[in-house]
C-alpha cells in the first residue's frame, strides 16, 4: 500500500512564497481548465445539460443569507474557488496533516459507503448508484497496487474536492446529500470531473515543487 504522503520539500511552518503560491494558483487554473471541458462540453453530451457549480453557489448563498446572488458574480466566486480556494486548502492539508491522502481516501470512501448501505436497507439503491459506488471503490482502491505515490494522492485530492462539494456544501446549500437523490448521473459525472480537477492542480503544483513518486 502506498503511504508516501507526508512534506518533502522542508518544515510545514513556512509560509509559502510567491513562487509557491505562483504554480499553486497555475495548477489550480490549468485542473479548472480542465473541469471545464468536462463539465461544459462532455457532460452535456452524455447527460443534456453540463454541470452548474455557480447554481450550488447561488443556493449556498440563498440558503444561509436569503440574497440571490446573480450569475456573474457565481461564476466569478466559482472560478476563484477552483483556481485559488483549493489550491491553498491543498497546500494547508497536504503540508500540515500526516498521512492526510490515506486519511481522505478512507474516509470519502466509508462514508459513500455508508450512504450507499443505508439506500440498500431502505429499498432506494438503484443499479445506476450501485455502479457508482463500485467506480469509487476502484479508485480509492488503485492506491493499494500504485506504485506512484504522488499520482495516488492526487487522485486523493481529486475524490475529497467532489465530496466537499457534494457532500458538504450541497446540502448546506439545501440540495440533497451528493446529489444522489436525483438520480446519481449528475453526481457522477461531478465526481469525475472533480477527480479530474483536483489531480490535475496537485499534480502540476507538486511537480513544480520539486516532488516525486
Amino acid at each position: 500500500m502506498t503511504m508516501d504522503t507526508t512534506l518533502r520539500h522542508g518544515p510545514a511552518s513556512v509560509i509559502p512564497d510567491r513562487r509557491t503560491l505562483a504554480w499553486l494558483f497555475v495548477g489550480g487554473f490549468l485542473g479548472l481548465m480542465a473541469w471545464e471541458v468536462w463539465a461544459r462540453l462532455i457532460t452535456a453530451w452524455v447527460l443534456g445539460g453540463p454541470l452548474e457549480p455557480a447554481e450550488l453557489v447561488i443556493s449556498l448563498v440563498r440558503t444561509w443569507t436569503g440574497y440571490e446572488l446573480g450569475r456573474l458574480p457565481a461564476e466569478a466566486a466559482h472560478y476563484a474557488i477552483g483556481i485559488f480556494g483549493y489550491p491553498i486548502l491543498y497546500y494547508v492539508v497536504s503540508r500540515f496533516l500526516r498521512n492526510w491522502a490515506v486519511t481522505l481516501d478512507i474516509g470519502v470512501w466509508a462514508i459513500f459507503t455508508a450512504y450507499s448501505a443505508m439506500l440498500a436497507f431502505t429499498g432506494q439503491l438503484t443499479a445506476g448508484v450501485a455502479l457508482f459506488w463500485v467506480v469509487v471503490s476502484a479508485v480509492t482502491a488503485t492506491r493499494l497496487i500504485n506504485p506512484n505515490g504522488l499520482v495516488a494522492d492526487c487522485l486523493s485530492w481529486g475524490s475529497f474536492t467532489w465530496f466537499n462539494a457534494l457532500g458538504v456544501m450541497a446540502p448546506l446549500a439545501g440540495l440533497p446529500f451528493l446529489l444522489v437523490a436525483w438520480g446519481g448521473g449528475l453526481s457522477f459525472m461531478s465526481y469525475v470531473g472533480h477527480v479530474v480537477f483536483g489531480f490535475v492542480a496537485a499534480l502540476v503544483f507538486e511537480l513544480k515543487a520539486g516532488r516525486r513518486a
